[in-house]
């Protein structure tokens, strides 16, 4: 293809930023595909010599691994159809990111919010992104372009995704981000993006890097340490890495925000429901007081007067959970490169990494109550006043002030693969064949309760059962209430305390052959390029449940389970023609076939169709179109017996007993949720389109524009438990017919107690039935000074608006706008960030980066709705991040960066604190941290630097 320098450079920029295009000597239809996989830090010759550049029998046997993101073929310039936006290893340092889900979950992309290690609960110890509001099983994450295997734990209990929590930093060279459909070239999943996490590929010497950091309100404190080491001996080529990560845990007692509740929080209280619950509910007041655990969480419990009683009660009851992880992690890479001859070259990658975090969702989640007892309640024999008696146990009676309730999870994540590629003789044709294997196992150990111990605990205290209320199946004790507001020792909270492993194990096995031509043919604007692949292979999902677990043995507790292999065959081919020297046409197409015994085959077949249009040389018009899909998650067709608990508004009782009025708030009941497979589901499907301008009006500024749409449908998700809720209330009362098939199914899905009527179980089936649909704008700026005596500066601002995002979540339902509707969700509409960099003399450095997140909805609005009064935004929150170097010679460096410049919290939100809402702000879209102070040195020796 033939392009004038200005248009190169307009190309080049949007691989390498503003700063390094404009510096660069492109020469016109020679961008090389070796620089867009090449390392920053390296310092050597390509593995086949550096001779004869203009010789282009020589240049054919160039055997280097080229990794070009959303393509097949080693052409750099073909990227201009599908936008790709990179961020390099020196922009991470500069701004101050401390992990690849740090990099990701800063992406202005990343609108939709994730759980994490300060969201209790599922995924404390993972990390994730979500691009535009999506589920994070809809972008592909891969690493030098393969495939990375899904985390063992469900996302939210209930789908696949990729963990990004334990790939090492020190090895990174950049990442791709090719926001769209991709489905055409890497097959499923490649729905609202593609991550290409493109690692380190040469290196002559050594490299060393110390970095220490602590958070300035405590807790969190970091070190790390890394060396990366690489040469060349003879016709091997050798790189490898050594991380070592440690991280201690940060407490939300350690914050101003979350260290206490604006009134006390239930330690130990009865609540008193009298007679059949004939009477509103009350406590029943500590018969002497709250004296005996006063010293409970840090001597803060005291007795608690309210309107409708008394209880014991403490403002720290929840403030002692973990938000940041404790975590040590060891990561190892080794790669090997060795010129067999002049057409052929060998290849093996191989990454570990093992982790082990350090967790707890804290007390909140720690407590005993009848809940496993018939009914969830107890009744006092002597006054037959139906109770139901809560304690929570305090950090002291756990010991370690809590420490003790830390659940452990260890994670082995490891990738490597094995290869060749070359050329076939003096031909144009190259090829390119490996065996890939990526692997994950985790093992959770918590700290948790077998029923028939803290209920025998407890038993004792309430008393042995003197008999059973003939007219609710209640047990009837004698209670003795004196005891229950007595401490626990922590040898005794022992008694009732065992240690509870889960473990998944998920892996990947993966051939692949390609052969491609970067000059098939001649058309008028260049050289055609050609390339196809096959490949096969199979994956497995294994989460074996604990028997305890199975078999209902642990207090409040269900668990995933499940497991099972499919095979997996594809192929594609991609056809890239520069029809004219103002417009190239990339065309792709893809098919995949999923097989499970027993189940339905999945097959798909994708394609994607891609323009540029250069009018002139400082203009570039792209746009594509691409289908896409996701397979079924393994989880959705091989999951087991597995639970979960959740609320669910029972319609029927709401209509009989209530008159049909009010029955989110008065008859919404927790119950357990069986979540069952289903090996019959066919895949997601998708179709994207962008459209958008790249565009360089004068030297040194680069100007880019993209919308995007995407449509997704036959979406999978979990039934409805409230679909199935309405179905079912509408079949008892007639006005669907019983004998019909949605009938027949709510009432062989839900299960009513025999006394009172009440839903106490649930079973809710993986079905292809939602629809989603999102619209979004993406911008990008960048521009370089001309050098001056002070230095040299450069600015980027990115910009990432959500213009829609509609979910529909059954046929016929009405759209929901997620944009609009807090109830559904607080997604960032937009994301803006900026980062102005200087330089001087190559000794000095500096980064100042912001990051600016929309206004969200408040407690009040996401509660009760936006037109509640009170529902509103909260405004704007801006972060800054700043980073200074110094390299007083060339072999090293000392950096200082500061995350949280100015020390911010999230934004007020009085509604959290009016409710008690634990932890008084959204902690998917916020964090507490606030600031954070990092040392780095690094040291390069060895080596022809």
């Amino acid at each position: 293809m033939k392009y004038s320098k200005l248009a190169a450079a307009i190309v080049a920029a949007m691989a390498f930023g503003c700063a390094q295009v404009f510096a660069a000597d492109v020469t016109s239809g020679q961008a090389s595909t070796q620089d867009t996989a090449k390392s920053s830090q390296d310092t050597t010759t390509d593995s086949s010599g550096d001779t004869s550049k203009n010789d282009p029998k020589k240049k054919a046997k160039r055997l280097d691994t080229v990794i070009v993101s959303g393509s097949l073929i080693n052409n750099a310039q073909i990227q201009t159809a599908t936008p790709t936006f990179t961020i390099t290893a020196k922009d991470i340092e500069a701004r101050g990111f401390n992990s690849v889900a740090e990099v990701l979950q800063n992406s202005v992309f990343s609108t939709g919010t994730v759980p994490g290690s300060q969201t209790p609960g599922f995924n404390q110890g993972s990390q994730t992104f979500s691009f535009y509001g999506l589920n994070p099983g809809y972008t592909l994450t891969l690493l030098d372009g393969k495939p990375i295997t899904q985390f063992g734990q469900l996302y939210g209990g209930v789908s696949d995704f990729t963990n990004i929590g334990n790939i090492p930093l020190s090895i990174i060279d950049h990442i791709d981000i090719l926001p769209g459909g991709g489905s055409s070239i890497y097959g499923s999943q490649a729905i609202s993006g593609v991550v290409n996490i493109v690692t380190k590929e040469h290196m002559d010497g050594a490299e060393v890097s110390v970095r220490t950091g602590n958070y300035s309100h405590g807790g969190g404190a970091s070190q790390r340490m890394s060396l990366a080491f690489g040469h060349k001996f003879g016709d091997l080529d050798m790189l490898g890495t050594l991380e070592f990560d440690n991280q201690s845990p940060a407490w939300y007692y350690q914050r101003d925000l979350t260290s206490a509740a604006p009134r006390p929080i239930i330690v130990a209280a009865m609540w008193d429901y009298g007679v059949n619950y004939s009477s509103p509910t009350s406590f029943q007041a500590p018969p002497n007081g709250c004296a005996a655990i006063s010293n409970l969480f840090g001597g803060t419990t005291a007795l608690v007067n309210r309107s409708n009683g008394s209880f014991c009660g403490s403002p720290k009851t929840f403030s002692y959970g973990t938000f940041i992880n404790k975590d040590r992690s060891y990561s190892g890479t080794l790669k090997l490169r060795y010129k067999l001859n002049d057409d052929v070259r060998l290849y093996a990658d191989v990454l570990t990494s093992w982790q082990q975090q350090k967790f707890t969702a804290g007390i909140a989640y720690n407590w005993w109550g009848p809940k496993d007892l018939p009914g969830g309640v107890i009744e006092d024999a002597n006054t037959l006043h139906v109770l139901s008696p809560e304690r929570f146990f305090a950090p002291e009676e756990v010991g370690g002030n809590n420490s003790n309730g830390l659940v452990r999870q260890n994670d082995l994540m490891y990738q490597g693969d094995v290869g060749a590629n070359g050329k076939f003789g003096e031909s144009n044709w190259n090829w390119d064949a490996y065996y890939l294997r990526s692997g994950e196992r985790t093992t959770d150990v918590s700290p948790l309760h077998p029923a028939a111990a803290v209920d025998g605990f407890f038993g004792n205290i309430l008393g042995p059962v003197v008999g059973v209320d003939p007219s609710t199946g209640y047990n009837m004790y004698h209670p003795n209430y004196a005891a229950f507001y007595s401490p626990i020792s922590t040898a005794q909270y022992k008694s009732f305390t065992t240690n509870i492993s889960a473990k998944y194990n998920t892996w990947i096995n993966n051939f692949r052959g390609t052969i491609n031509n970067d000059s098939l043919f001649r058309l008028p604007g260049g050289d055609a390029g050609f390339a196809w692949l096959l490949e096969s292979g199979n994956q497995a999902w294994y989460a074996p449940v604990n028997p305890m677990v199975a078999n209902g043995l642990i207090w409040g507790n269900t668990g995933v389970s499940g497991g099972g292999q499919r095979d997996h065959y594809a192929s594609a081919f991609e056809l890239n023609m520069p029809v004219l020297s103002s417009l190239t046409v990339d065309l792709s197409g893809r098919y995949d076939r999923y097989t499970v015994s027993s189940g339905s085959p999945n097959n798909k077949f994708t394609y994607k169709v891609g323009l540029e249009y250069r009018p002139f040389s400082t203009l570039l018009v792209r746009g594509n179109y691409a289908t896409g899909f996701i397979a079924p998650d393994m989880s959705s067709i091989f999951l087991g017996p597995s639970g979960q608990f959740n609320s669910v508004t029972d319609y029927y009782l709401c209509a009989t007993q209530g008159g049909g009025q009010n029955c989110s708030s008065g008859y919404t009941e927790g119950v357990k949720i069986n979540v069952l497979p289903n090996k019959k589901l066919q895949p997601t499907n998708s179709s994207s389109f962008t459209f958008g301008t790249v565009w360089s009006p004068i030297h040194n500024l680069s100007l880019s524009a993209d919308y995007l749409h995407i449509s997704i449908n036959n979406e999978i998700q979990l039934q409805s438990s409230d679909l199935l809720m309405r179905q079912e209330s509408q079949c008892r009362l007639g006005q669907l017919s019983p004998d019909s098939a949605i009938c027949q199914g709510a009432y062989g899905q839900i299960t009513r107690s025999p006394f009172t009527g009440q839903v106490t179980n649930l079973d809710l089936y993986y079905v292809n039935i939602a629809n989603e649909v999102t619209d979004s704008v993406t911008a990008e700026a960048k521009y370089a000074f001309n050098p001056t005596r002070i230095g040299t500066f450069a600015v980027q601002l990115d910009y990432n608006g959500m213009l829609k995002h509609s979910y529909q979540e059954y046929p016929g339902s009405q759209p929901i706008n997620q944009l609009t509707n807090p109830l559904w969700s607080t997604e960032f509409k937009n994301i803006t960030t900026a980062s102005l960099s200087w330089s001087w003399h190559d000794t000095w450095r500096s980064t100042l980066y912001m990051h600016r997140y929309s206004p969200t909805p408040n407690y009040i609005a996401f509660t009760y709705g936006p037109s509640y009064p009170g529902a509103g935004s909260l405004p704007p929150w801006f972060l800054y991040n700043l980073s200074v170097g110094y390299s007083p010679t060339k072999d090293l460096d000392f950096s200082l960066m500061v995350n949280n410049l100015f020390n911010k919290m999230p934004p007020q939100d009085p509604g959290y604190r009016k409710s008690r809402t634990f932890p008084y702000f959204n902690n998917y879209n916020y964090n507490i941290y606030g600031r954070q102070i990092m040392l780095q040195a690094t040291y390069r020796f060895g080596g022809s630097r």
